[in-house]
């Protein structure tokens, strides 16, 4: 039997995306606690196995679901003004560094987003989604840890995301969600990667939920070349008719995660074939969004 310092080594390797030379485990299937019994267990687990912050490896607090309030409130992008329906930036918020938008919904702080700004883009051609929930910018350090999640199999790093996400999603969404789902890697990428990246994060998201569940609404029907490597323009078009949703997404509100929103491509795909599946509302909830 392992020793105590050696599971708590282990655990923070995995929670750490500085570690090199670690694997995280795969996540368990999403299970929905009772609340009450949720909160014993974490407490039980915080006395056993300490958790670490993943950006500052400084000891968590109970509430602090993978990442201190610390770190959090320093994420890039967080005193950002953005767009309700895209979640690009549209200014600072009034005193967040002066001057600032006034009357639009700040980033993160629960405020009612109906009565949030929309960008000169969406207005005058609005996307097929109908809201875009942001965690922050797509900069240092958020971007080292979606990149360790991605890219280095630190797949732990999916749990404190979907957490701050599913955090996100409370206070934000202007509609209760029915489920989760996420646009899948296409085959090829799948077999090389092993893991879909965006699904773990919509896992542990629905398990911090409780309430909504997670389904694979969105599939992949043909191979498409890789977005980042293609200019804006062309972006729409390599995804044309690649993404197909299921029957179930029928007359549902339905968030769709993503690790990193760029031009919007992916997630205009994902929502046009949800909504041609007769999906009621489609919710975009991404850890990052570039600036």
């Amino acid at each position: 039997m392992p020793s105590n310092a050696a599971v708590h080594a282990a655990h923070a390797d995995a929670a750490n995306p500085r570690r090199a030379g670690t694997s995280a485990p795969v996540a368990p299937p999403a299970i929905a606690l009772p609340a009450a019994l949720a909160r014993v267990l974490a407490r039980i687990a915080d006395a056993w196995l300490p958790r670490t912050c993943a950006l500052c490896d400084l000891p968590l607090r109970a509430h602090e679901p993978g990442i201190c309030d610390g770190c959090l409130g320093e994420l890039p992008g967080g005193g950002t003004i953005r767009c309700l329906r895209c979640g690009i930036g549209l200014g600072r918020a009034a005193g967040a560094g002066g001057g600032g938008l006034p009357g639009a919904v700040i980033a993160g702080t629960g405020s009612p987003c109906r009565s949030a700004s929309q960008c000169d883009r969406c207005l005058r051609a609005p996307p097929a989604f109908d809201q875009t929930i942001v965690l922050a910018d797509y900069a240092p350090p958020l971007d080292r840890l979606i990149v360790a999640l991605k890219f280095h199999g630190e797949l732990a790093l999916a749990r404190p995301l979907g957490a701050l996400l599913a955090a996100r999603l409370r206070t934000q969404a202007i509609e209760r969600p029915d489920v989760l789902a996420w646009v899948p890697l296409a085959p090829q990428r799948l077999a090389g990667r092993g893991f879909d990246q965006a699904r773990a994060i919509a896992r542990s998201a629905a398990r911090c939920l409780g309430g909504a569940g997670t389904a694979s609404l969105l599939q992949r029907v043909r191979e498409t070349r890789t977005q980042s490597t293609l200019p804006a323009a062309q972006r729409l078009e390599n995804l044309s008719g690649a993404i197909r949703a299921g029957e179930a997404a029928a007359g549902r509100c339905v968030v769709v995660v993503d690790d990193v929103m760029t031009s919007g491509a992916t997630l205009q795909a994902a929502a046009d074939a949800l909504k041609a599946a007769g999906a009621r509302r489609v919710i975009n909830l991404v850890a990052a969004r570039t600036p």
